[in-house]
């Protein structure tokens, strides 16, 4: 296959333009535009307080899109006889470069310096994204050759910036200090890429770690169990303990074994995630790998056309519902919306509307799952993630797989989701765009003490300054999409 799948890339976009968006507004406004157990009057973090609003819903996005794009990454290598093996240490060297970037991103942020510390952290932090291009980017009129001499420079350039960090402002290195989000996505791309590639053609057996980290999950606190040992062994940590001078001598360059540098069993939790995504990847692997799709008559047109109105309803009653505390009405909403997707995409006539058909048919379980789920562990939360969580944000991940898929390959709607399929292609420039290029831009042009208050005229002007930071975040993306400069982390 040649062609991506712009449905991977639509969802992939809309998360980090959600990521960027919600971490770019100001206090003051409604408690749904913030992440539902950190809302006003407070603005801390409450994990009894249920609910969902749609911060909550980016990052289960990204990592259904992580778990979209496992076939699409894989499984060609599979079809050209790729050896298992020389896979599992392709996608090792991928986990271990996101934990680089998650390391070097909470190091070289101008928001993890000292208040004293005036324009320098804002110049490190544009030095870094440099560093970042270099270290990660294809570089696609240099031969491969310096590239990948470019691409090590790149990776030494951060870390002689992160040695210089250290030494001038007196912060110590610490490998545990770490980008929470990216080591999480590191974890996934890992062992969810391992599931897959040694389950390819069987989902009963790629969802059989579901249930078996539930009941470990379930039972890890019972002392003197060996679900309690299973779920405590860190391989570094228990090093450590054996070798009491191997924890010294790492301690002393920033490396404390007690502490999470890459694995946590609390990661692998996004399994639930993940895992259910690669299913939907692998339909649309299969089912479309030309650019056909179903005849153009008028009762296609009508299904489909209901079927995207009806999915985008999904998520947004969904939020309604759940971020208002109305389990009922969700319960029948949902109910409602399942019965009627089916009803319009039943008796597929070809590729595409068996797959649309599947898609729908995955997505209303996970939701109704999700839904049966929604009283335990005291309604749907986010943080500490439920797993009502997990499923009611997988069918809804699938719902938008539909509606992107419709409204790009069928209604062929490519200008309304030109930027979002932008910034899926290039999701981790995206990702630290704000942070290391766009605020340090901010500060040298003597904007920042006004866009940080901006919401003391009114409200809503802290929403205008999320949507400044987006937008200029899309833009700097979309550069770099149209010029090809992709980065391969």
């Amino acid at each position: 296959m040649t062609r991506r799948e712009h449905s991977i890339d639509a969802l992939r976009g809309l998360a980090i333009v959600g990521m960027v968006l919600s971490g770019s507004i100001l206090h003051g406004l409604p408690g749904w535009m913030y992440h539902a157990q950190v809302g006003p009057p407070s603005y801390q973090f409450t994990p009894d307080v249920p609910g969902l609003t749609w911060v909550d819903l980016v990052f289960p996005f990204f990592l259904f899109a992580m778990g979209l794009a496992f076939p699409f990454s894989l499984r060609r290598n599979l079809e050209r006889g790729v050896p298992r093996k020389r896979l599992v240490v392709k996608v090792l060297k991928r986990g271990l470069k996101l934990v680089f970037f998650a390391i070097a991103l909470a190091h070289l942020s101008p928001l993890h310096y000292p208040g004293a510390v005036g324009w320098p952290k804002w110049f490190i932090a544009l030095l870094a994204f440099g560093g970042f291009f270099m270290a990660f980017c294809r570089f696609p009129n240099m031969e491969p050759r310096r590239s990948d001499r470019l691409n090590v420079f790149g990776y030494l350039f951060l870390a002689g910036l992160i040695i210089f960090r250290s030494l001038a402002f007196d912060i110590p290195f610490a490998a545990h200090n770490h980008d929470i989000i990216i080591l999480v996505l590191a974890n996934m791309a890992f062992f969810g890429a391992v599931i897959w590639l040694y389950t390819p053609h069987n989902w009963l057996a790629r969802l059989a770690p579901l249930p078996l980290y539930f009941g470990v999950r379930l039972t890890h606190d019972i002392s003197g169990t060996w679900n309690q040992a299973l779920w405590n062994f860190d391989p570094l940590g228990w090093m450590g303990q054996q070798w009491s001078w191997l924890h010294e001598q790492l301690l002393a360059v920033g490396i404390d074994t007690s502490q999470t540098i890459f694995y946590h069993p609390e990661y692998l939790k996004y399994f639930f995630i993940v895992l259910p995504g690669s299913i939907i990847g692998d339909i649309l692997y299969n089912h479309f790998q030309t650019r056909s799709r179903s005849a153009d008559h008028p009762h296609s047109i009508s299904r489909f056309k209901g079927a995207v109105i009806i999915t985008v309803l999904a998520v947004f009653l969904n939020l309604v519902g759940w971020y208002a505390r109305y389990p009922v009405f969700t319960l029948l909403i949902n109910l409602g919306v399942g019965l009627g997707l089916m009803h319009l995409l039943k008796h597929p006539r070809d590729h595409f509307s068996k797959a649309l058909y599947l898609i729908s048919l995955w997505s209303v379980f996970w939701l109704i799952l999700g839904t049966v789920f929604e009283a335990y562990e005291g309604g749907i939360k986010k943080d500490p993630a439920t797993m009502s969580y997990f499923f009611v944000t997988c069918g809804l991940s699938g719902f938008l797989v539909i509606f992107f898929k419709l409204l790009y390959d069928y209604f062929e709607k490519t200008r309304v989701l030109h930027y979002l399929v932008s910034v899926g292609k290039n999701p981790m420039v995206g990702y630290v765009a704000s942070s290391f290029v766009i605020m340090p831009v901010v500060y040298f042009l003597q904007l920042r003490p006004f866009l940080n208050s901006i919401n003391t005229y009114w409200e809503w002007l802290g929403l205008v300054r999320g949507l400044i930071v987006t937008g200029a975040m899309v833009a700097l993306v979309t550069f770099t999409v149209r010029r090809k400069y992709l980065w391969k982390t």
